[in-house]
């Protein structure tokens, strides 16, 4: 019972640390090796956690605070299971300040429902980060069509 309690607690701990826009304490809580995936993303939202090189959530993670420097999350669940992993519905917004993937800001704030599930180790360090989220339904919010 007690490591579902403390894999909670870290996944609370990531997200408040993101919500407060401080990358660092996000990525301290994971595993030098900890690899990250957000699927809508395809193959350029495959990487690292942490690290220099590539791609890496920190990275990620800091073109969307450039880009959106309002921005936030509201965690609305975690549920952890007995495999290490916490499932976590979260929105994630903000007000589009600057480009950000080729997309032009139009200065429009979005407001997702993602998904996200963190493989917590025994070590209560986050080993992974899966991530879902209707891009469609973003692209709609910040006002941008990929097909023109």
């Amino acid at each position: 019972m007690k490591t579902l309690v403390n894999r909670k607690q870290v996944a609370q701990e990531f997200f408040n640390a993101y919500k407060n826009q401080d990358l660092d304490k996000a990525v301290s809580l994971a595993t030098a090796e900890g690899t990250f995936r957000y699927v809508p993303l395809g193959e350029n939202g495959i990487g690292k956690i942490k690290g220099g090189e590539g791609t890496t959530w920190k990275g990620i993670a800091n073109a969307l605070i450039t880009s959106f420097p309002d921005l936030t999350n509201d965690v609305k669940s975690i549920t952890v299971d007995n495999e290490g992993n916490a499932i976590v519905r979260v929105f994630i917004g903000g007000t589009q300040e600057k480009e950000i993937l080729g997309i032009p800001s139009k200065g429009r704030y979005y407001n997702v429902e993602h998904l996200f599930i963190l493989k917590i180790n025994d070590d209560n360090q986050i080993e992974e980060i899966t991530s879902f989220w209707d891009n469609w339904d973003w692209f709609q919010q910040i006002g941008y069509n990929p097909a023109s």
